[in-house]
């Protein structure tokens, strides 16, 4: 089926003119041409003469699924010295042969995607693909505004024949780095190069020996707390060898029938739905050993569970040693041994209580952008990695799923937080609160006064005329009683108006709060509660 139409402004591109557009053999192939060329001239004296044009083609960012193709008319001059010169096309990528907003797509595209998929969306070759990731990725990364976190993660990746050191900002969930290697050499150059290292005040480790010498070279000052999965996944492999100890005297349907019960053991009861009750009552019933062993790793796995302080963790760990039985010990062999030769930065945990659970994650994430495509290399595979998780992920954007705005009522809803921390923040900043907070009736006035700045802002706006043909009087006088209605209908939730309604519910509520306790206050100095003046403040809070 071939669609054929002239159009004006169907590319949406800056001075350019669609001429003619085809929609034919599954893409779009539009005609162009720039509505005011110009070009430099070739010599100091401009003195040249229009000599045609020349078609060039481009292709640009893909329309409704299919591929789209530019042939543009490329005006040029003749120059009086016998040069030939052509007009400047700002909306094309340099040497590519495409849009630069197709450059952009395809950047923004193969961050997530693989090469191959994104080229076969856009009808071009994977190369170009990743040439244009290449080439944008490396200012791209430049441009991410690392700071060294306060609390480091450290771990480690298994990828392309060797490990790669990856780190993370375990407080704001974000990947801080990845290198190319994982020995000392390399992690000594990394914490000599980093930009201020003394804001680092705590290192999360899994137990290699390597990361606890680096770390009391690079930063002494820094806590080195061991993640407790490890540890406690130490523990679980107790499990592991007392059933391998006792399949020797086992018959085979007996060690096929522990084998699919070992799941059982390796989860942690908190996690147990009823059929993994039952399963270890019949665990129990024939391997009474096998049970109590299991009791025992579940008493010292709530060690790190529960809510003890680093001394009352250090006792019931000693307790749980002592009481437990010799025949079991060798079992538990190897957990001991960790506790003894890291007991100190394992129970480090207790005072400063961050794991490694999103190093971890960002590991798998890793591998999983690695297994997407094939053929990435290591640079590849960091640009990849640190634009998708190197920032701070964005909250998907508010839609108005309003019909009123069919009617030409818009309410914008979008705003409400950010005028509030401008209203509010001389009031809750950290001088003004000096330790206490402010003054309970300050904020109560300032608060009413912001109720009524947004009521102002987001209810008293005039009503809009709405076109009037094709709707009967009736229709119409309808859709003005509906803009004036102050407050929407219940049963509507989709309306604007919910939003507001919800919003000065809370806002009155607060506010006749905030006025009877400034009533109550003894001359006038009850304080509010000191509130973290780093986290802006926002309308569920104020709420």
């Amino acid at each position: 089926m071939i669609e054929e139409g002239i159009v004006s402004d169907t590319l949406n591109l800056p001075g350019l003119r669609t001429l003619r557009q085809v929609s034919s053999n599954g893409q779009h192939t539009y005609e162009s041409v720039s509505i005011e060329p110009d070009g430099p001239p070739c010599c100091t004296v401009p003195d040249r003469s229009p000599n045609g044009t020349k078609t060039v083609m481009f292709i640009d960012t893909p329309r409704e699924g299919r591929p789209a193709i530019i042939h543009h008319k490329r005006r040029r001059w003749k120059c009086r010295c016998g040069a030939t010169s052509y007009e400047v096309m700002p909306w094309a990528e340099p040497n590519r042969g495409i849009t630069a907003r197709m450059a952009d797509w395809l950047f923004r595209q193969a961050i997530t995607r693989s090469f191959t998929a994104v080229a076969n969306d856009a009808g071009i070759d994977a190369n170009t693909v990743k040439d244009i990731f290449q080439d944008r990725a490396q200012p791209a990364v430049r441009a991410i505004r690392r700071k060294t976190p306060r609390v480091l993660g450290l771990d480690e990746k298994y990828i392309f024949g060797g490990f790669r050191a990856v780190m993370g900002d375990v407080e704001q969930r974000t990947m801080f780095w990845m290198l190319k290697a994982r020995n000392e050499v390399t992690l000594g150059a990394f914490f000599d190069n980093i930009p201020d290292p003394e804001t680092i005040e705590v290192v999360t480790i899994d137990m290699y020996s390597g990361y606890r010498k680096l770390l009391k070279e690079r930063l002494p000052h820094a806590t080195i707390v061991i993640d407790k999965f490890h540890i406690t996944r130490y523990a679980t492999m107790a499990l592991d060898r007392a059933r391998a100890a006792l399949r020797s005297s086992l018959t085979k349907e007996q060690r096929i029938r522990l084998m699919h019960q070992r799941w059982t053991l390796l989860k942690r009861r908190k996690n147990w739905e009823q059929r993994h009750f039952n399963t270890f009552r019949r665990i129990k019933a024939v391997h009474p050993e096998l049970a109590e062993i299991y009791e025992w790793k579940e008493r010292v796995c709530a060690i790190f569970d529960a809510d003890h302080d680093r001394r009352t963790a250090e006792r019931a760990y000693l307790a749980w040693l002592d009481e437990l039985p010799g025949r079991y010990k060798t079992y538990f062999k190897r957990f001991t041994t960790a506790m003894k030769n890291w007991g100190p930065q394992i129970f480090n945990y207790f005072d400063h209580r961050y794991t490694n659970a999103y190093i971890e994650r960002l590991n798998g994430m890793v591998d999983d952008a690695n297994r997407i495509g094939r053929g990435y290399g290591y640079r590849v595979l960091f640009y990849k990695a640190m634009l998708q998780h190197g920032v701070p992920k964005k909250k998907p954007k508010r839609i108005n799923r309003s019909r009123d705005i069919l009617d030409g009522v818009v309410y914008d809803f979008m705003g409400v937080e950010e005028m509030m921390d401008a209203m509010l923040a001389p009031y809750l900043d950290e001088d003004a609160i000096a330790g206490h907070g402010p003054l309970l009736s300050t904020l109560s006035e300032r608060f009413c006064d912001l109720t009524q700045s947004l009521r102002a802002t987001l209810i008293s706006k005039p009503d809009r005329e709405r076109p009037r043909d094709g709707h009967s009087p009736m229709a119409t006088a309808s859709a003005h009683r509906r803009a004036r209605r102050p407050v929407a209908s219940p049963t509507s939730k989709n309306s604007a108006y919910s939003g507001a309604q919800n919003f000065f519910a809370s806002a009155s509520r607060m506010s006749t709060a905030l006025n009877a306790a400034s009533a109550t206050e003894p001359h006038g100095q009850a304080l509010c509660p000191r509130r973290d003046a780093r986290r802006p403040l926002s309308r569920s809070a104020a709420a």
